[in-house]
């Protein structure tokens, strides 16, 4: 008898058997709580329905989309694709997300910086954002001071074409061998304030002399974040 596995979190359910979801949870890194809510009916972030699918060994379009009742197969472990690849091509972006984390605390530096997944974006979105594609990256939020804008761990997109500074808006800049998420305010001495969400911390000034220092590595157009 095949199993009715039409909703996306009876597909999840599936999927990790025989794991218990505090086994699973762990297994792909996120709290048995968050498991749970998914398993509920809570929409997960892509990345997370990305390790389900790696760690489950099972498509990830079906994961994803799933088919009617009477189509489901016994088993979801690589089967006849649901979605061809040119039609998830023709409708999602795949933007590498880097092993990097970007501090919006007191710094964090990172070298050598590898793409640890990709996570997709829709194309509609990012024409009417009028984003190039190849431009962007994502990577990760460190740190507190950015809140309650940007919370630690958070997913952050950031379009790498775009390097001008724009009064208020949030980019990442590299200062020194450090990176920042943080806003950039220009004055007129041709200083450059990095300022903080968080009022607990205080701004950081580049004076003029000092901006070989300051690198803009992209404005951040994008932020994901978890509920809880």
């Amino acid at each position: 008898m095949e199993a009715d596995i039409s909703a996306f979190a009876e597909r999840v359910e599936y999927a990790i058997k025989p794991h218990s979801i505090r086994a699973f949870a762990s297994k792909i890194d996120i709290s048995e709580g968050t498991l749970r809510r998914i398993l509920k009916g809570e929409d997960p972030k892509l990345s997370i329905v990305e390790r389900i699918a790696q760690v489950a060994n099972v498509d990830l379009m079906w994961l994803i989309q799933g088919e009617t009742a009477s189509e489901c197969p016994q088993s979801p472990i690589i089967t006849q694709p649901l979605v061809k690849l040119d039609e998830f091509n023709e409708a999602f972006v795949l933007v590498p997300g880097y092993h990097v984390s970007v501090s919006t605390g007191h710094g964090a530096f990172n070298d050598n910086a590898q793409v640890a997944r990709h996570l997709a974006f829709r194309k509609k979105w990012i024409d009417y954002k009028n984003l190039d594609k190849s431009e962007l990256a994502v990577v990760f939020a460190k740190g507190d001071s950015m809140e309650p804008t940007i919370h630690n761990n958070n997913t952050i997109l950031v379009d790498l074409s775009d390097k001008k500074l724009s009064e208020g808006l949030i980019y990442v800049v590299r200062l020194g061998e450090e990176l920042y998420a943080k806003r950039l305010q220009q004055y007129l001495d041709g200083s450059v304030r990095l300022i903080s969400d968080n009022k607990e911390y205080v701004e950081q000034v580049v004076r003029a002399d000092e901006l070989e220092q300051l690198e803009i590595i992209g404005k951040v157009v994008w932020i994901g974040k978890d509920l809880a």
